[in-house]
């Protein structure tokens, strides 16, 4: 497994930063950068505002650590992905799985 984590990425978490009037800006802070195997898992069509768009899908496996459980976003070659999910699938807390789409925004 660990042989394959040869793509470096970079874990982020989501930060609220208040501003005036009550209103709150969002931020992006860096948790860690961290080596990674990542995999394509499929190229879907999404329709947004009447439009087809391809939108790729990863699985990204990296060693476990409890401070990556606030990662909602990774950066991986230049492109930013959104957290859709994620597990420890031998609940052993060696390997942490995410399941993540490019973020359009």
């Amino acid at each position: 497994m660990t042989r394959r984590m040869h793509q470096k990425i970079t874990c982020q978490k989501r930060l609220f930063t208040p501003i005036s009037a009550g209103e709150q800006l969002q931020n992006w802070q860096d948790i860690a950068i961290v080596w990674a195997d990542v995999k394509a898992a499929s190229n879907d069509a999404e329709i947004t505002a009447r439009q087809n768009q391809f939108v790729g899908k990863y699985n990204i496996q990296l060693r476990y650590q409890d401070i990556l459980l606030a990662t909602r976003r990774i950066l991986w070659q230049g492109q930013a992905y959104r957290v859709v999910s994620f597990l420890n699938p031998d609940n052993r807390k060696r390997i942490l799985e995410f399941d993540v789409v490019e973020d359009q925004a």
